[in-house]
């Protein structure tokens, strides 16, 4: 674990920066709950970015349902709704659930970075720092389905992970974070941000995907992990099976 720093990502993408960027002006008011975000021309002029930029800035605020798009009229701030109780059970990890092909690899990337006020709401306190994991699932060498996954720096202390050790940390991410959680939050939405989500690797030749979200809890309010699973719609189907 030693070998790893924390350190800003110089190269993060700019659509990512963006992001940040106007989750913040969201989270300070500059852009109130329910108010209209000036035109797409105009924002891009006042952040300095091309429209393709801050339309992918957009499509992932959409995702995290700050922003909400309609036709004709423009974009959105969605006013908050009143936080509901965690309590949907487990229902094991969804990608391999929900996907038709059979996955044969996954390629996993990580890194630590400084938190930021979005990581901070989405885990529900501050953190010095956080771990974040991409991984591309892949059926003879072509990726078809991507997780973008967050874990607060107190998850790796917590759980005796090791950074360095990439298989420990795909068993825990893939397996045991489903065996241990006391709590899992699911939202399913629909996406059209999966392949620039997926960066280097795109997983479908469509713009159009399931978006599951998790936060997961361990006996306690404060998630131990989230995670964004983005599935092609033409290669995935979604079931639930309610027990009694």
């Amino acid at each position: 674990m030693n070998e790893f720093n924390i350190t800003v990502n110089e190269k993060e993408l700019r659509y990512v920066s963006v992001y940040n960027q106007l989750f913040k002006m969201i989270n300070e008011g500059t852009f109130p709950e329910g108010s209209r975000l000036p035109s797409e021309p105009e924002l891009s002029k006042l952040i300095g970015v091309s429209r393709t930029t801050l339309r992918q800035a957009l499509a992932l605020l959409q995702d995290d349902g700050l922003v909400n798009n309609i036709r004709g009229k423009g974009n959105f701030i969605v006013k908050a709704k009143p936080k509901k109780d965690i309590g949907l059970e487990t229902m094991g990890h969804p990608i391999y659930k929900c996907i038709n092909d059979t996955i044969d690899e996954v390629k996993i990337q990580l890194r630590i970075e400084p938190s930021t006020d979005y990581f901070n709401q989405i885990l529900i306190k501050k953190t010095a720092a956080v771990v974040l994991i991409d991984r591309w699932y892949k059926a003879q060498g072509k990726s078809i389905a991507y997780t973008f996954t967050l874990l607060p720096i107190e998850t790796i202390s917590k759980f005796n992970l090791d950074l360095n050790n990439q298989d420990q940390i795909l068993e825990f991410i893939e397996t045991e974070l489903y065996e241990i959680s006391s709590d899992i939050l699911v939202e399913i939405k629909y996406s059209t941000s999966g392949n620039f989500a997926a960066k280097a690797y795109p997983i479908s030749p469509e713009n159009q995907f399931h978006l599951i979200q998790e936060t997961i809890h361990k006996d306690s309010e404060f998630p131990i992990a989230s995670n964004k699973h983005y599935l092609p719609i033409k290669t995935s189907s979604i079931k639930f099976h309610p027990k009694k």
